[in-house]
């Protein structure tokens, strides 16, 4: 399952990359550190999704560097599909020209679900190999698919992990802000907020604070659907210490986006319909075209919310299976 390999680093690079996306915020930043003044530990051997608060002395951030990886496939796999999306008449494309715009997402995230499902299925004591669950589900990395996306692809894929990965680095420094010293549901959805409510006010050098604004959001959609791969699989966790992915990825976007009528409320919550269908698809969801069809359309938001309950109610499916 991978040896623990920590490396004591310096947290300045934390510092730098949370000040990139929230410049008009520099001062609390540097109030945080100097309250917190976190040490930063990485691990290059654990294999599960490894970002964890220390409370202590020092307090500590706990880095894995195999997750991140994973990551930063996601985000950019989550690159290519919005491209996709934002490409002209895509609605409306035959299916073989919408394959042809998404192929190398889904390269990307078999690579990176596959080796997710590997560490899960470990865990949990299935004979199963990832390939049972998901064709594909054990190949290697696809540098070259990543060498070959298109400049707006890697543009946006960057993007997205710049701002998924702050999130995440917020969420922990909010549980030592908060002194946390043990992973509770309540806990989680506090360091959630934290780390929202400084996302949602993200600057960035742009100078364009509509525009940072709604990549942070998406770097904040593409952090928590890639913790919710896990019930896309295998449903719920029903986990003492952390929420369901699901319920935190709608949680948490449902506080930041809070004006129906507005382009980015309608945007993001788009693409996350969109980015759960596609997991839902792979993983094995059936649908329905005349019924599920009916709660496809309208709000993007209660798309999102009828997916979610789809997903909340896989595990009791699998349950009635094995009964």
């Amino acid at each position: 399952m991978g040896s623990t390999q920590l490396e004591r680093v310096d947290a300045e690079p934390i510092r730098k990359l949370l000040r990139s996306v929230s410049l008009n915020r520099a001062k609390d930043l540097d109030a945080l550190f100097d309250e917190i003044d976190p040490a930063c530990e990485l691990d290059r051997g654990a294999e599960r999704n490894l970002f964890q608060a220390v409370l202590g002395k020092p307090n500590i951030i706990r880095i894995g560097l195999q997750c991140t990886v994973r990551l930063e496939a996601h985000a950019h796999a989550a690159g290519v599909l919005f491209t996709a999306f934002g490409t002209p008449g895509f609605q409306t494309m035959d299916r073989d020209e919408r394959n042809k715009l998404l192929s190398p997402a889904d390269k990307i995230l078999t690579w990176a679900v596959g080796l997710d499902l590997q560490r899960w299925l470990g865990q949990m004591g299935h004979d199963l190999n990832p390939e049972d669950v998901l064709p594909g589900g054990l190949s290697e990395m696809p540098t070259e698919i990543i060498g070959a996306l298109t400049d707006n692809q890697r543009l946006f894929g960057r993007s997205f992990f710049l701002y998924a990965s702050a999130f995440i680095l917020l969420h922990e420094l909010g549980h030592l802000k908060h002194g946390h010293t043990q992973s509770t549901h309540e806990n989680e959805k506090v360091a959630d907020r934290f780390a929202a409510e400084w996302m949602s006010d993200a600057a960035s050098e742009s100078g364009n604070e509509e525009f940072d604004r709604l990549a942070a959001i998406y770097g904040i959609a593409v952090a928590l659907l890639w913790l919710t791969v896990f019930n896309f699989y295998f449903g719920k966790r029903e986990s003492k210490t952390h929420p369901e992915g699901y319920d935190r990825l709608f949680q948490v976007l449902d506080q930041i986006l809070d004006v129906p009528e507005s382009d980015e409320y309608k945007m993001v919550w788009y693409f996350v319909a969109q980015m759960l269908f596609i997991h839902m698809w792979s993983a094995g969801f059936d649908f329905d075209p005349e019924q599920d069809a009916i709660h496809m359309q309208g709000d993007p938001r209660d798309e999102v919310n009828y997916y979610i309950d789809r997903i909340s109610k896989w595990d009791k499916k699998r349950e009635g299976q094995s009964s």
